[in-house]
This record gives structure tokens, C-alpha cells and sequence, in this order.
């Protein structure tokens, strides 16, 4: 089964357990922010999974905006649309933004895959 034996992260505005296990990262995303007000700015991943990811953004980017994502994982470019399910302001001053994946191809899927289980492995 995908992402048995990967420990699940949970946080406190999810109620129920997530489809997809994430794993902590430091992953650098480049966002565009898709509609009427555009917006685009560099983040850092801070949990991936194969549904989503939670980033650290500098801003809201508000809740049921679409995004398109570049995401630097070993070297690779991951591609892919999302949906901003959640905002939270951080301790630090910046958001964190939880965005589900709505569309992503397989061969970028299958390069987050094995960044979990590299985590895992180690």
C-alpha cells in the first residue's frame, strides 16, 4: 500500500486521519497564484505527501484559491495544480498554507513517493 510504514503527520485543523501520510521537508516552491488576483513569490515545503503539501508562505494566498506549484525535489521539478484547503498565521509571522494536489502527473508523483521513502528509509 502507498506510504505503509511512513509516519503520518497530523495537524490541528484536520479532524479526521489524511487520505495521503506526509512527511516534514524543506522543499522550495514556486507559486503562482491562478485568477483575478495573480500573485506569485518563492515558499518553502514543509510537508509533502502524495495528496498535498503544507507550505510557509509570506502572505495568505487564500482559501479556495488555485495555484500552480513548482516544487524543487533532488534536483527534479514537480509540477502541479492545488487548491488552498487551509491557512493558519505562523509563529514566526508568515502563513502556513495547506494546499490539496488537484492535478499532477505520474512520473511527478512517483518522484515525491521516493522522497518518502528516503525519509522513511533513513
Amino acid at each position: 500500500m502507498v506510504g505503509e510504514g511512513l509516519e503520518m503527520i497530523e495537524d490541528e485543523l484536520t479532524p479526521t486521519r489524511r487520505q495521503f501520510p506526509r512527511i516534514p521537508t524543506e522543499n522550495v516552491v514556486m507559486i503562482h497564484r491562478i485568477g483575478p488576483a495573480e500573485q506569485q513569490e518563492m515558499a518553502t515545503a514543509r510537508q509533502i505527501g502524495l495528496g498535498g503539501l503544507m507550505i510557509s508562505s509570506v502572505e495568505p494566498l487564500g482559501v479556495d484559491s488555485y495555484l500552480r506549484l513548482k516544487i524543487t525535489i533532488d534536483n527534479e521539478v514537480v509540477e502541479a495544480t492545488g487548491r488552498v484547503v487551509w491557512e493558519k498565521p505562523a509563529d514566526d509571522g508568515s502563513t502556513d498554507v495547506g494546499v490539496a494536489f488537484i492535478s499532477i502527473d505520474s512520473a511527478h508523483s512517483d518522484t515525491i513517493l521516493a522522497q518518502m521513502w528516503q525519509a522513511d528509509a533513513s
